[in-house]
């Protein structure tokens, strides 16, 4: 049997949707992929290397960030995607942002937060390019003691605090951005 990297943390992906996280072991994972423990292991040195990894996996399949992003000129269209990946991360992988948090020794603990935070960045980022391409927004929007990295820090913590409470109104955050910002 031929194994990848991609094919590993495909079968790790559903191991956490349908179990979560914290099922998440390198002998399930061998199983489920129908190969030796030594092959994960060829793939990742440890269990924790692999849970960082499988959270990374995550992320990228429920945000979807790539160069498509780069089609975008409207905030709101692009922010209403990005929520939507959301909704349906949060639906497939159920309680994924509450559980990986908890799940690592504490000597990985900084590696699973700079993994999160690297995705954030990126997300930012591209968030920042879209408002930096968006015509549509008002002139006075942004200024010296409102800028667009203070309203992308916001969308995102806001986004992680309605989620981690369990209760996500993408519709209200968008309203509110809109009044903001057009």
């Amino acid at each position: 049997m031929i194994i990848s990297k991609a094919s590993i943390l495909k079968e790790s992906r559903e191991i956490v949707a349908r179990e979560g996280l914290n099922a998440l072991s390198i002998r399930k994972l061998a199983k489920q992929c129908n190969v030796a423990v030594g092959s994960i292991y060829n793939y990742f040195s440890s269990k924790d290397e692999l849970m960082i990894s499988t959270i990374e996996s995550v992320w990228e399949d429920i945000f979807r960030i790539d160069d498509s992003d780069e089609n975008y000129d409207n905030f709101l269209t692009y922010l209403g995607d990005i929520f939507n990946h959301l909704s349906v991360g949060i639906e497939k992988y159920p309680n994924f942002f509450t559980i990986h948090s908890l799940s690592f020794k504490s000597q990985s603990i900084s590696k699973a937060k700079d993994s999160m935070s690297t995705y954030l960045d990126k997300l930012r980022d591209n968030m920042i390019e879209i408002l930096d391409r968006d015509s549509d927004i008002k002139a006075n929007a942004f200024d010296d003691e409102f800028t667009k990295d203070d309203l992308v820090r916001f969308i995102l913590s806001t986004s992680l605090c309605f989620i981690v409470e369990k209760n996500y109104d993408q519709n209200l955050l968008l309203k509110i951005i809109k009044k903001i910002i057009y």
